[in-house]
């Protein structure tokens, strides 16, 4: 959004997101948030989330990871309009913010009528859940920090499933992290789900 829009969620006059630092400079922000957010997902490793899959466990993840930086972590995002971002060749558009709260009761309805995937062998484990992750960021129910989010709980959910879902191999190497963010914006932009279906495949282990 352009700082011109009305958005809670930055400092007046800027792009640049509101932050526990107070920190008005977009760089020193990043590297702020990448120290706080690498320290947050490792201790998600030694303290995990448990629970069912639902609404409120995807806002436990989003909050348990930027909790440090952001103080509407794990807040569903509301009082904005249409988000778009320019990425991957496309412009990435999500639907206003009024729309999240029913399209994640949606498909957290039909994830649990396939009883989260559980029983699925790797093929067709990574179909589906290219499926799910592709609809969850189609929703994009945080302001920000949607692709950390739901790495997180993508993994949990295939542990839970009888599944290791790897996306430190994926998420780490810059030009992986390119080919993630082109399948994500392929599968939202134009229902294309092949290439995060691969991606999801091959960072699979059983």
């Amino acid at each position: 959004m352009s700082p011109a829009a009305r958005d809670p969620y930055i400092y007046p006059g800027t792009n640049i997101l509101v932050n526990h630092g107070d920190i008005r400079d977009q760089a020193e922000l990043n590297r702020f948030e990448e120290d706080a957010v690498l320290l947050a997902v490792a201790k998600l490793k030694n303290r995990p989330i448990t629970g069912p899959f639902d609404i409120p466990r995807l806002q436990e993840t989003h909050r348990r990871i930027f909790a440090r930086v952001y103080p509407w972590a794990g807040e569903i995002r509301k009082d904005i309009g249409l988000l778009a971002k320019n990425r991957s060749g496309f412009v990435v558009a999500y639907g206003p913010s009024q729309h999240v709260p029913g399209a994640l009761a949606t498909t957290f309805a039909a994830l649990k009528a396939e009883n989260c995937l559980a029983g699925l062998e790797a093929a067709a484990f990574a179909s589906r859940l290219a499926w799910y992750y592709s609809e969850f960021d189609a929703i994009h129910p945080f302001r920000d920090g949607n692709s950390r989010t739901l790495r997180a709980f993508t993994s949990d959910l295939a542990q839970s499933a009888g599944h290791r879902l790897d996306w430190a191999s994926v998420a780490q190497a810059e030009g992986s992290r390119e080919r993630l963010y082109h399948a994500r914006d392929l599968a939202v932009m134009r229902g294309d789900l092949s290439e995060l279906t691969a991606i999801i495949g091959a960072a699979l282990s059983g």
